[in-house]
């Protein structure tokens, strides 16, 4: 039972790492392209 809890848990913020990194990269691509846009618009 503990040992399911504990492989649950960790699974979790694993899942919940990966939501986050997603989102910083998706942000972090958007402003690099939205930047390379206004250059060449320039």
């Amino acid at each position: 039972m503990t040992r399911f809890h504990i492989h649950s848990a960790y699974y979790m913020v694993i899942l919940f790492r990966n939501l986050c990194g997603i989102k910083i990269v998706r942000t972090l691509a958007t402003k690099l392209l939205t930047s390379i846009d206004h250059s060449q618009f320039k």
